[in-house]
C-alpha cells in the first residue's frame, strides 16, 4: 500500500509540473498523470478490499498521506500564481497599450530599417534618416523599394562615429516619383576598404493604433505597423 501511495504522490508532483488535469472517474494511462480524485478513489478501493489478517501499517499510511497532501497544497500554490501570473500580464497589456494610446500623434524614432519619404509642393520626394555610425569612412546610402530593388543611392562622404547622426535622402530619391515607406541602407567602408552596413531607425509620427491577434496595442505610422516595444525614442 505505501508504494501505491507513493506512487500516487509521484504523480500529483508531475501534473503539478504539467498543469495537467483529469475529470473524476478518468482512467488514468500508463505514465499518465493522477489527480487528487483519482488517488481517493484508489486508496477507498484498497481500504475497502485490504486482507484483514495482513491491514495496512497505519503510520506509514499516515505519513503517506502527509506527503500526499503537501503536494497538493503544491499544485494549488503553482495554479494561484499561474492566476496571478494572467492577471499581471493582463495589467502590463493594459498599460502598454495605454502609452501607445498616448503616442499617437507624436513624432517617434523607431528601430528599423524604413525611411518615410515626403513629396513637397513642386513634387520633390525626399526626407531624413537616422543611423548608428560605429566606424569612421566613407558612407555610402541606398534606397530600396518593397521588394528590395535598388531605386537609388547616393555618396554621403567621409563620416565619423556617433549614435543618432542624421542623413538627409537627398540625391538618392531624385529618380522617385511617389513618397511612402522605402528601405534604407547605410555602409561604411573602413581603412580596409571594406563596407559594414550601419544600424538605421525610422522616424515619423505615429498616426493611429491597432491591436494584435493576442491583443496588444501596434502602432501605425502611414503604411508601417509597429510595436511599442521598437520605439527608441518620442521626439515631441
Amino acid at each position: 500500500m505505501s508504494n501505491i501511495i507513493q506512487s500516487a504522490s509521484s504523480a500529483v508532483f508531475a501534473a503539478e509540473s504539467s498543469a495537467a488535469k483529469t475529470a473524476p472517474g478518468t482512467i488514468i494511462p500508463p505514465g499518465g498523470t493522477m489527480g487528487k480524485n483519482e488517488f481517493l478513489k484508489l486508496l477507498t478501493t484498497q481500504l475497502r478490499y485490504q486482507d484483514p489478517m495482513d491491514p495496512m501499517d497505519g503510520k506509514q499510511m499516515a505519513s503517506d498521506l502527509a506527503q500526499f497532501s503537501g503536494l497538493e497544497q503544491l499544485l494549488n500554490i503553482n495554479e494561484q500564481l499561474a492566476a496571478q501570473q494572467g492577471q499581471f500580464d493582463a495589467l502590463a497589456m493594459a498599460m502598454s497599450n495605454s502609452s501607445a494610446m498616448s503616442a499617437i500623434g507624436k513624432q517617434v524614432v523607431v528601430d528599423g530599417d524604413k525611411v518615410m519619404l515626403t513629396q513637397d509642393a513642386d513634387g520633390v520626394v525626399g526626407g531624413t534618416t537616422y543611423a548608428d555610425i560605429t566606424q569612421s569612412g566613407v558612407a555610402r546610402l541606398t534606397l530600396l523599394d518593397q521588394s528590395g530593388r535598388e531605386v537609388g543611392s547616393r555618396s554621403l562622404g567621409y563620416v565619423g562615429t556617433g549614435s543618432m547622426r542624421s542623413f538627409d535622402i537627398g540625391s538618392a530619391a531624385s529618380g522617385l516619383t511617389a513618397a511612402g515607406a522605402y528601405q534604407v541602407r547605410i555602409d561604411v567602408a573602413g581603412a580596409d576598404g571594406k563596407s559594414v552596413p550601419q544600424r538605421t531607425y525610422t522616424v515619423g509620427t505615429v498616426d493611429g493604433m491597432t491591436f494584435g491577434q493576442d491583443g496588444s496595442a501596434m502602432l501605425t505610422m502611414g503604411p508601417l505597423t509597429i510595436a511599442m516595444s521598437a520605439i527608441v525614442k518620442i521626439l515631441a
